[in-house]
């Protein structure tokens, strides 16, 4: 009961910070053609894949841009080729996650209004509801004397699946589906959001391979940012997901600018490695000049051969330190900036770096 009332007011405290809508378009950006064969097979049967699907929300970004909340943009949005021959070769579709509970029925209809004047003809509008108490409408209707529009779309809701038809699907998007269910069923009570989060990696751990895509790692990202936890557990989640890892021998990171595999140690000791070089080259370079500086002031007052020798000499010893010790600030920041990247709790990222809260929302906001 304690541990109950401790996170109603823990997720009282973080829904202010965590932008659920966001993480599920960007799974579902992360593996479109998952998340159609499970919940549209027909559409997906219509979708050439050997053509690459096109995200067209910044292009169209100006018809809608209401709908845009900070920095995310609130739909996605997708242009497709078809496999036969329609009146149109293309078609878009629109995919809106509705976690708040309100109708986003007359949203629909405008959004397909502004599609459809833009020259989009074949389009397919699709809700994905996340909030398990909502009751989602499939159409919009409206009526005046004797005009009237009614446009209907396709809606999907967590609620419409079991948890054992997710669990024994063999489509990723299952897990991502079981993972909603699971935070809405859990949001108040932690402990049991930290079980379902381990068997969730768990089972994302012995189905995808690590080394032939990135699915796995993009479930693990989404995983963690949809079922979060608070410090003490999240903590525990952590080392559980390490040990699991390390134990089993498997490569948990993919590293996707050089698509080398890696294990999530390895990766994290890479990164500081490269910052620390990073850092130090760049320390030693202003090092130098401040040195070179430094020393033809000393040389002047020294005299012009003595001084310059001795002058660079100290002058390059303290600008050295003062270049690494700028090198080590820099270090410090390009390791947050993968972190961050890699969508590590601040919290986290704070410990292992000591920097600020402060300068880490400065460089996230900066990437």
């Amino acid at each position: 009961m304690l541990n109950s009332l401790i996170f109603e007011e823990q997720e009282m405290y973080d829904a202010n910070k965590i932008d659920f809508d966001r993480h599920w378009k960007e799974i579902i950006a992360g593996m479109p053609d998952s998340f159609l064969l499970l919940l549209e097979p027909e559409l997906f049967e219509q979708i050439d894949f050997a053509a690459k699907l096109q995200p067209m929300e910044q292009e169209l970004f100006p018809i809608h841009s209401k709908q845009r909340i900070g920095k995310h943009i609130a739909d996605k949005i997708f242009d497709v080729k078809l496999k036969r021959n329609y009146a149109m070769k293309k078609a878009t579709i629109h995919i809106e996650v509705q976690g708040d509970g309100r109708d986003i029925s007359e949203r629909m209809f405008k959004m397909y209004y502004k599609l459809f004047d833009k020259g989009r003809k074949n389009i397919y509008s699709i809700v994905l509801v996340t909030d398990p108490s909502a009751q989602q409408p499939t159409t919009f209707d409206h009526h005046f004397l004797g005009t009237s529009v009614q446009f209907q779309f396709r809606v999907h809701h967590l609620n419409n699946f079991t948890e054992t038809e997710l669990i024994t699907s063999d489509n990723p998007f299952a897990l991502a589906l079981l993972a909603g269910k699971y935070q809405a069923r859990t949001r108040f009570n932690a402990e049991q959001r930290y079980t379902y989060k381990v068997n969730l990696a768990q089972i994302i751990k012995e189905r995808y391979s690590f080394v032939k895509s990135d699915i796995g790692l993009k479930l693990l990202i989404f995983v963690d940012a949809i079922l979060y936890l608070p410090d003490d557990l999240h903590e525990k989640f952590m080392k559980e997901i390490f040990r699991i890892f390390k134990e089993e021998g498997v490569d948990m990171a993919q590293a996707e600018k050089t698509k080398e595999v890696i294990t999530f140690g390895e990766l994290f000791e890479r990164w500081k490695k490269e910052a620390r070089e990073e850092g130090i080259k760049e320390g030693i370079k202003e090092g130098i000049k401040e040195g070179i500086k430094e020393g033809i002031k000393e040389g002047i007052k020294e005299g012009i051969k003595e001084g310059r020798e001795k002058g660079r000499e100290e002058g390059i010893k303290e600008g050295l330190n003062k270049g690494i010790m700028e090198g080590q600030l820099i270090e410090k920041r390009k390791i947050a900036i993968k972190m961050i990247n890699s969508g590590l709790d601040i919290n986290l990222i704070i410990s292992l770096t000591g920097l600020s809260a402060d300068e880490i929302r400065s460089l996230k906001e900066q990437n």
